[in-house]
């Protein structure tokens, strides 16, 4: 009787451990997704980019700057500590079809030309924002005299 326990108590926390540790939880809360960029403000001037397709998906510490029909993606590390977010170390890849192999071009910050990423509101490569609003539906960032806002895709 006394083995019978011992058995279905390893038994349970086998299950237990084998449900739970394969699943990533959102690390990020709210940010982790992805987002439509819908407004860059710079100073006075307003573009609406709800349009344009332009996104960016946040996972674990890599962020995914994406256009869609477009043939580039963009990829950079971010920060999110309080009411702060930092994205750094840009790289540019090539969209392909798998099946023509790995033919991926990346860039280093220094290689990529500039005013890549300003449709994006992205100016440096080391782009630091204040995060104004981050809730389910709404994402604000502000850095000097930009604004840029996102909605949950």
């Amino acid at each position: 009787m006394n083995n019978r326990i011992i058995y279905i108590a390893t038994s349970l926390v086998l299950i237990a451990t084998a449900l739970t540790s394969c699943d990533k939880t959102p690390m990020n809360g709210v940010l982790d997704g992805m987002w439509q960029l819908e407004q860059v403000r710079v100073g006075t001037a307003t573009a609406e980019r709800r349009d344009s397709l332009v996104f960016v998906s946040f996972q674990l510490h890599l962020t995914q700057w994406d256009k869609k029909n477009t043939s580039q993606r963009y990829y950079a590390h971010f920060e999110h500590t309080g009411d702060s977010i930092r994205f750094y170390d840009f790289a540019a890849a090539a969209k392909h079809d798998l099946s023509e192999g790995d033919n991926d071009t990346w860039l280093t910050p220094a290689q990529m030309s500039d005013g890549i990423m300003d449709e994006w509101g992205i100016h440096t490569t080391d782009a630091r924002y204040r995060v104004i609003e981050l809730n389910h539906q709404q994402l604000v960032l502000q850095a000097q005299d930009t604004t840029l806002t996102f909605r949950k895709f």
